[in-house]
């Protein structure tokens, strides 16, 4: 199990707010090819099992989390730290409270960009992410977009469980993702079918 040794000051609160100021800090921390449309993005916080909590220091909003239940995991869709407090230990630290927020969750799913050493921030989400006890899949991933797909590398972090899930369990997960979060791309059957038969 994964030992969380960070800041305890954060908290994670579900927000039901003004969302549009939260998908404005998306739109300016992710990639355009990464992002949904708001659209999009407004009709899923409808369904139930996608979902978006603050984190909080105190009563400073230091960044969110925005993930899709799958059974006993969260496919972990968007997380950021807010800029100006970036370097200052609040996404380990969002992450020790999604382990204390979300006990019933074993772990969650993570869709990372592939290592670029010309894209130094590639090398340290990386880092940061098996520092924290993520595993590698060993799958041939690809992220759906609007203009085809973008090949990525899938992990899973252990949350409150040992549990590493197998290759048959990882493209179950990806079907349930893809079926709820990429429904308004036409071509996102196929690039699961790219996934599953390579």
């Amino acid at each position: 199990m994964v030992k969380f040794i960070i800041m305890n000051s954060i908290k994670l609160e579900k927000y039901t707010d003004n969302i549009k100021t939260i998908y404005e800090d998306m739109c300016a921390q992710f990639p355009a090819d990464e992002l949904k449309d708001y659209t999009a993005f407004n009709r899923l916080l409808k369904n139930r099992d996608y979902e978006l909590y603050i984190a909080r220091d105190n009563e400073t909003t230091v960044g969110y989390i925005i993930f899709l239940k799958i059974e006993d995991s969260i496919w972990l869709d968007y997380i950021a730290v807010l800029g100006q407090f970036h370097g200052q230990g609040y996404g380990s630290g969002i992450f020790s409270s999604m382990k204390e927020t979300l006990k019933e969750v074993k772990g969650c799913w993570l869709e990372v960009e592939k290592p670029d050493e010309s894209e130094i921030n590639t090398i340290r989400r990386i880092k940061f992410y098996t520092n924290l006890g993520a595993k590698k899949i060993n799958i041939n991933y690809l992220y759906p977009n609007k203009t085809g797909f973008l090949p990525m590398d899938l992990y899973y972090m252990p949350l409150n469980s040992d549990y590493i899930p197998s290759i048959e369990d990882a493209k179950k997960s990806i079907k349930a993702a893809f079926k709820r979060l990429h429904s308004e791309l036409a071509h996102t059957n196929k690039i699961y079918e790219m996934i599953i038969n390579k």
